[in-house]
């Protein structure tokens, strides 16, 4: 799985501030002269094992291939998103720049200072158009920038008239590779309203993740997965303060010669401190 899936995840909202049988009139934007300060911690644990005759395993045994393996990893980031003001065609300038990025070796994922420019407008998502980041060469900066971009598409929620105890569902598609597999999987994420106090909307986040597998050496696979979640919203400033979830996944590959179990766990959580250009 690559370390930047999921990186940017951020939803937003506006409602009428009052009681709960308030309608929300739920919308993803950004707005002008305005500054995103935001934090994510990704937590992941992977645990592969194999399963297959004692020949099999005394192989893996002697090339050094532990079993089962098991594997940890962590990612901190912030960054800062900027917004300028509006022209005369309704669109502002946007920046992102990237203060830090560190996996749990204390390598750099992004490097410090990288900066991705764009344009956006009140009434739809900003649309990335370029990348300015030193000491990387031009297949890491267009790596990072489709990644970047692709994380953008994914705020692209349905706008919906939510009342507390409703809910609305997103699908979202994603490609995990495992060794020469690829696996296509479809993420079902539930978003419910669950409640609204002065100038916060709260959702639970429920997902599902469904898999599409086709090999011709594959016999059998088995997918699996689930997610939970809270989402705090700053209704304000349209946007989520706080998100977190948790994820788990299971893969259950079944071949002539040996099986392979695959279990991780993954936990995400963001933050967001908005203030207005002065």
């Amino acid at each position: 799985m690559k370390k930047l899936y999921l990186f940017l995840f951020a939803s937003v909202t506006f409602l009428n501030y009052g009681q709960s049988n308030q309608t929300l009139d739920f919308k993803i934007r950004f707005s002008p002269q305005t500054i995103y300060n935001q934090t994510m911690a990704n937590s992941a644990s992977y645990e592969l094992t194999y399963e297959g005759s004692e020949d099999f395993l005394n192989t893996l045994k002697s090339t050094g291939v532990k079993n089962p393996t098991i594997t940890n990893s962590t990612i901190n980031m912030e960054s800062v998103f900027k917004t300028g003001k509006t022209n005369a065609e309704g669109n502002f300038p946007v920046v992102i720049e990237y203060i830090k990025s560190l996996d749990n070796k204390g390598n750099t994922i992004i490097p410090n200072g990288t900066l991705i420019y764009g344009k956006g407008s009140i009434s739809a998502l900003p649309k990335l158009d370029s990348i300015v980041a030193k000491d990387l060469d031009e297949a890491s900066k267009n790596t990072i920038f489709e990644i970047v971009k692709s994380s953008f598409s994914q705020l692209a929620l349905p706008e919906k008239n939510l009342k507390v105890g409703e809910a609305f569902s997103q699908e979202s598609p994603i490609t995990i590779p495992i060794g020469a597999l690829n696996i296509d999987m479809s993420i079902t994420t539930i978003y419910k309203l669950t409640n609204i106090v002065d100038k916060n909307a709260y959702f639970d986040i429920n997902q599902v993740y469904t898999a599409n597998v086709s090999s011709e050496n594959l016999n059998n696979i088995i997918v699996s997965g689930t997610g939970t979640g809270k989402m705090t919203y700053d209704i304000p400033n349209y946007f989520a303060s706080e998100s977190a979830i948790d994820m788990k996944l299971m893969f259950d590959l079944k071949q002539d010669e040996f099986d392979i179990k695959l279990n991780s766990s993954t936990s995400i959580k963001q933050t967001a401190r908005i203030s207005k250009i002065k």
